[in-house]
């Protein structure tokens, strides 16, 4: 098994003639938070899409888990969470039916979905609005509970993708600090957003990592 949570290297995805993912390399210690800032159009949601097994790699190559994203996809997909920068949850179902849909699609033994659902509703601040239908909560909550079930059947690795796009900005780091509560030693997070003011480095206009 590799030491490494995810390894990327030389990686570039193209789109036609466009070149979403130009030359990137990484690594990503197990246990780690790493985050992967840049500015719109940088190629992070991409990249992200390719670790998830979502997206094949022109050339260059990215394990996660040890596993090779773009031989072993399937098996991929089993081993991270993945929060996607649009809510993807269904509005017309409650906060709780969400919760139970995806413990199911996760493959959440039937004996552990209620403690893992209690869990994401605490965690997620919900515990009042279980049955309330989802399509009300403000994106804050939505977000939360997306979080929530991405952690679902406790991944080793999960890949938050602009988790705060939408979210009060007085608790921007709410999800980072949801995963690093006690429960989750060890386990690793992908975290990206655009750059703010100053973060820019010798990256120039690509993507830049950042480790916590």
């Amino acid at each position: 098994m590799s030491e490494f949570a995810v390894e990327v290297r030389d990686l570039v995805k193209r789109f036609g003639d466009f070149v979403a993912v130009d030359n990137v390399s990484f690594q990503v210690g197990k246990g780690e938070i790493f985050g992967f800032l840049g500015p719109n159009g940088a190629g992070k949601s991409t990249t992200i899409r390719i670790l998830c097994g979502l997206l094949t790699p022109t050339s260059g190559s990215a394990f996660v888990n040890g596993l090779d994203v773009a031989t072993d996809a399937e098996r991929v997909r089993t081993n991270i969470g993945y929060m996607s920068q649009k809510f993807s949850l269904y509005d017309d179902l409650e906060v709780e039916e969400n919760i139970d849909f995806f413990s199911g699609i996760y493959g959440v033994p039937r004996h552990l979905r209620e403690e893992r659902k209690q869990y994401v509703l605490k965690m997620a601040g919900l515990e009042d609005r279980r049955h309330a239908m989802t399509r009300v909560l403000a994106g804050g909550w939505k977000q939360r509970l997306a979080l929530g079930c991405a952690i679902l059947h406790q991944p080793p690795i999960l890949f938050l993708d602009e988790p705060t796009s939408g979210v009060d900005p007085i608790a921007p780091r709410e999800p980072e600090g949801s995963y690093r509560r006690p429960g989750n030693t060890g386990r690793g997070g992908f975290w990206q957003r655009p750059s703010r003011h100053g973060e820019r480095s010798s990256a120039g206009d690509g993507a830049n990592p950042k480790r916590s």
